[in-house]
């Protein structure tokens, strides 16, 4: 699970988009689109170029913001491979194809992760 403060510019995301590269024709940047569709008919949807940081084989970092995405809770994102620096639009000619889909999670509580709460059963020791 990803997870992102919402309404906050520059957030840095470790993913695994360099993958796509091996079953997608040859593109020259990503297009990131965070998308919810709880509680509405049309859905709410912010699509961004990243930046890129580091784009390997192990990882890809990147930062993206979600300063128009105010109500925390659950989204999808979809990644897509694309030859163009500029296209937010998920239609354009540009697109080849989708990279990576997930969930993210837009959090105002500043926890980043789950806590596993768990029980382990006394040993018995029998002399």
């Amino acid at each position: 699970m990803v997870y992102l403060l919402p309404n906050t510019a520059n957030q840095s995301l470790y993913l695994s988009l360099y993958e796509g590269r091996y079953t997608l024709a040859d593109f020259t940047h990503y297009m990131f689109s965070i998308i919810r569709e709880e509680n509405s008919e049309t859905g709410e949807k912010l699509n961004q170029v990243p930046t890129v940081i580091t784009d390997g084989s192990g990882y890809s970092h990147i930062t993206v913001t979600t300063s128009t995405l105010t109500q925390a809770g659950r989204y999808r994102y979809v990644v897509y491979g694309q030859n163009s620096s500029t296209n937010i639009d998920d239609e354009d000619a540009s697109i080849v194809g989708i990279v990576e889909i997930g969930y993210l999670e837009l959090i105002d509580n500043g926890t980043y992760y789950d806590v596993v709460e768990t029980t382990t059963a006394n040993d018995i020791i029998i002399d």
